[in-house]
């Protein structure tokens, strides 16, 4: 309870401060942790295509309508005008409907119209201190709107489409990030490496705020407590303005190694053709005597190195010290050859 509180004193400036230097700051943030967290040997990262103007007026329509709902939240009476939670009805009910909108018998008149009802029942509601938790855990709307509402569980369904409306509609914006019209180039691979990451997110965002709203305890300290739908509204409502830049800004997966067809024709032509030179080489060899004798000439001198080599002390040595085995090599040597020899394309003496 603590860290929200905490985060309830201070949410103003922490608020002004994240309007003012969040979008300038956020950028460099990420790519400092994506450059702190690559190996000094790893590849460098893909170059990015340069930002569309359909995605600049994008974010910054979002961003301005999110820090519209900070500066100006949803109205919490105790918040808006600064009471404790244990405040008298009679100033409760004056800040509610102002202190003269009806005369001292409670009729109304002309200069003072009726209260509407679900005001009415708020303010009857509000004469209990239990309701006034509940006004702090659920806010405002909530309680003075749901009026077959008896317990905790009611108030939370009721609140339920509230609750998620904004993670729905964050959802959706984000989906549309993944549009080339609209993010550009790299909005493909964006979207491949991090939107179910955005999503899973999302969802962790909406658990949070239903489970802390049912588990969290509110009760008075020092004649005030925690505004727990006040403080959610501010961290929901930073979360999903930092989302959209977030994601714009992740470091890009790299494009598929996977090559066109295009590129695969030369390499399977340039393959051919030296599998046809293997097989006709092959052919000469084992058909002429002055190459059989070369090649059984090259094959003896090759044999004289490689045993000259093995009985070298200093080679000895080392593959003592690399723990090399010979024979495990040999074999794996022997079978890999063979393996690709029985692959290769056949060619019979007259080259068809």
């Amino acid at each position: 309870m603590s860290l929200l509180t905490t985060l309830y004193s201070f949410q103003t400036p922490l608020t002004l401060l994240l309007i003012l230097f969040g979008p300038s700051l956020l950028p460099r943030i990420i790519q400092w942790i994506n450059q702190r967290g690559r190996p000094p040997t790893s590849p460098p990262s893909p170059t990015r295509s340069p930002i569309p103007l359909s995605l600049k007026l994008f974010l910054g329509i979002h961003t301005l309508y999110l820090v519209k709902q900070l500066i100006r939240p949803p109205y919490d009476v105790f918040v808006s005008h600064n009471l404790p939670i244990l405040v008298p009805n009679s100033i409760l009910r004056s800040a509610l409907l102002g202190p003269n909108h009806e005369t001292e018998d409670g009729l109304s008149t002309l200069e003072n119209p009726p209260i509407h009802p679900l005001l009415e029942l708020l303010l009857t509601r509000l004469k209990m201190l239990d309701n006034r938790y509940l006004y702090a855990r659920f806010g405002h709307d909530t309680i003075q709107n749901c009026v077959w509402c008896k317990d905790d569980l009611d108030y939370l369904i009721f609140s339920l489409p509230g609750i998620m409306g904004p993670y729905v509609v964050e959802g959706v914006m984000l989906g549309m990030l993944g549009w080339k019209w609209l993010a550009g180039e790299d909005s493909d691979r964006r979207a491949e490496r991090w939107r179910i990451v955005m999503g899973w997110v999302l969802l962790g965002g909406v658990v949070g705020e239903i489970g802390s709203k049912w588990f969290w305890e509110i009760r008075a300290v020092e004649g005030d407590c925690l505004h727990l739908a006040t403080t959610i509204h501010t961290l929901r409502s930073v979360l999903l303005l930092l989302l959209p830049l977030v994601y714009t800004f992740l470091p890009l997966p790299s494009p598929s190694s996977i090559p066109l067809p295009s590129t695969l024709i030369p390499v399977m032509s340039n393959t051919t053709s030296t599998l046809r030179l293997t097989s006709l080489a092959r052919g000469a060899i084992a058909s002429s005597p002055r190459l059989r004798e070369i090649y059984l000439a090259i094959s003896r001198r090759e044999e004289t190195k490689v045993e000259r080599a093995r009985r070298d002390e200093g080679v000895r040595e080392a593959k003592k010290e690399a723990e090399v085995d010979e024979e495990r090599m040999r074999e794996g040597v022997r079978g890999w050859v063979k393996d690709g020899w029985d692959g290769m394309v056949r060619i019979d003496g007259n080259g068809s």
